[in-house]
């Protein structure tokens, strides 16, 4: 009896035509997707990196030093720029302008003097003249990339770089990216995974061919894991890239157009990622940027105005350029320990008024190596989150870590005035 009425329904739904949508009423439920999909947001949007804290607003008895680098005479500076211009001019522009024979490739000369201008200001900037590096430039229509291979070669498709030659900040940024890579030995690592990677029989479309389905669950997990090392990569080498940007004296704002364009390339997130998804990206260089620090400004400049020209050639391939290394160099380029990183992001969030942020990475340091002044910073921030919420939790926090700095070092007098000042307002409570 109910198939008999659920048919007979079914033949009066098929036989009763449904009141059609116009096409105006088409265009209007298409126009609610217009705003999710639009590529225009995307690639013109602006990156608000959150509240920044100044030396008046915030107290600081300044006892942690994040860079000891005294900013240069910036006359003196613009005359070492104009010096090096000249040289630009008269020796590495001619010799980077004669034609390419090549059939792979013959851009315009243009390109590869800018890539140079970017590329030897990076490294100047960053003391990485202490070997040759190899940029190249492939020809391609449709792929908007770059990569790095083997320890010093960086290549550039076109299609990547006619979409942001009209913006150097980005495109150095692409180029710093990739420096990056080589700077924290991502091809070894990546080479690692490959090799591992490779011991896995992959079965078309769908898992690993192993002797069993425990066996197969557990190829899953390994390369899941793996690819999950190669998106860390990624990430920790946008953030290199960046700070090596800001010594150069990029603009991270004008910079972010290059993840802007890639967050408007049709992307979705799959189990076979070896990128995180440009919205992740973004997401992460906007909560780090919080955190550099305009002393990297003046580092760049110190070691640009302290270094000479790099020269340059073209490479035996033809396809790339080589720019020499510096013979006089004295320095290298080191990437920050877990302990100065930790300072930095630590100290900049308590002077942005990231009380919590502060804390929390504070602590982390101090499981590193216990200093007085951690614990100190840490009080304070406490003490501005009770400021904000009146929660009684927080006062006793903050005289619990001023008297861990007191204990530390009995003789400062931030900490012994701390613990008095929380004390009376604990007192005050009661």
């Amino acid at each position: 009896m109910k198939k008999s009425i659920l048919a007979i329904l079914l033949v009066l739904a098929i036989q009763i035509p449904a009141l059609a949508d116009s096409y105006i009423d088409k265009q209007l439920k298409e126009s609610k997707k217009n705003t999710k999909y639009s590529t225009m947001k995307k690639h013109t949007a602006k990156h608000d990196i959150g509240k920044k804290g100044t030396l008046n607003e915030i107290r600081d008895p300044k006892l942690i030093t994040l860079s000891e680098i005294k900013p240069v005479d910036e006359a003196k500076y613009q005359a070492k720029i104009a010096k090096d211009n000249l040289i630009y001019e008269s020796q590495i522009k001619k010799e980077i302008q004669k034609k390419l024979k090549t059939v792979n490739i013959q851009p315009a000369d243009v390109d590869f003097y800018n890539v140079y201008r970017i590329s030897e200001r990076l490294i100047r900037a960053n003391n990485l003249g202490y070997m040759n590096w190899r940029i190249a430039i492939r020809k391609s229509e449709d792929t908007v990339n770059a990569a790095s291979t083997a320890a010093n070669f960086i290549w550039v498709y076109t299609a990547l770089y006619d979409t942001f030659y009209t913006n150097e900040d980005a495109l150095a940024f692409v180029i710093a990216h990739e420096m990056a890579h080589h700077i924290l030995g991502h091809s070894q690592r990546k080479m690692e995974l490959a090799y591992r990677l490779s011991r896995l029989s992959i079965k078309s479309g769908a898992g690993y061919e192993l002797a069993d389905s425990v066996g197969e669950l557990a190829a899953f997990a390994q390369k899941k894991r793996l690819l999950a090392e190669s998106r860390k990569m990624e990430y920790m080498a946008d953030i290199e890239g960046a700070i090596l940007l800001t010594r150069a004296g990029y603009d991270m704002d004008k910079a972010m157009e290059a993840l802007n364009f890639f967050n408007a390339l049709p992307n979705v997130k799959t189990l076979n990622d070896t990128h995180p998804i440009p919205k992740k990206r973004i997401e992460s260089m906007n909560e780090n940027r919080q955190t550099f620090i305009d002393e990297w400004v003046n580092e760049g400049k110190n070691n640009i105005m302290n270094s000479n020209v790099l020269s340059c050639k073209k490479s035996s391939d033809r396809v790339s350029i080589v720019i020499n290394k510096d013979p006089n160099v004295k320095k290298y380029y080191e990437p920050e320990t877990l302990e100065t990183k930790l300072t930095r992001i630590a100290y900049k969030s308590y002077k942005n008024g990231n009380f919590k942020d502060a804390i929390k990475y504070f602590e982390k340091l101090n499981d590193i190596t216990e200093n007085y002044a951690n614990y100190l910073y840490i009080s304070y921030a406490n003490e501005y989150l009770y400021d904000e919420t009146q929660n009684d939790k927080y006062l006793k926090a903050a005289l619990e870590n001023a008297k861990k700095a007191n204990t530390l070092n009995a003789e400062d007098k931030y900490s012994a005035e701390q613990i008095e000042n929380i004390t009376t307002q604990l007192s005050s409570l009661l």
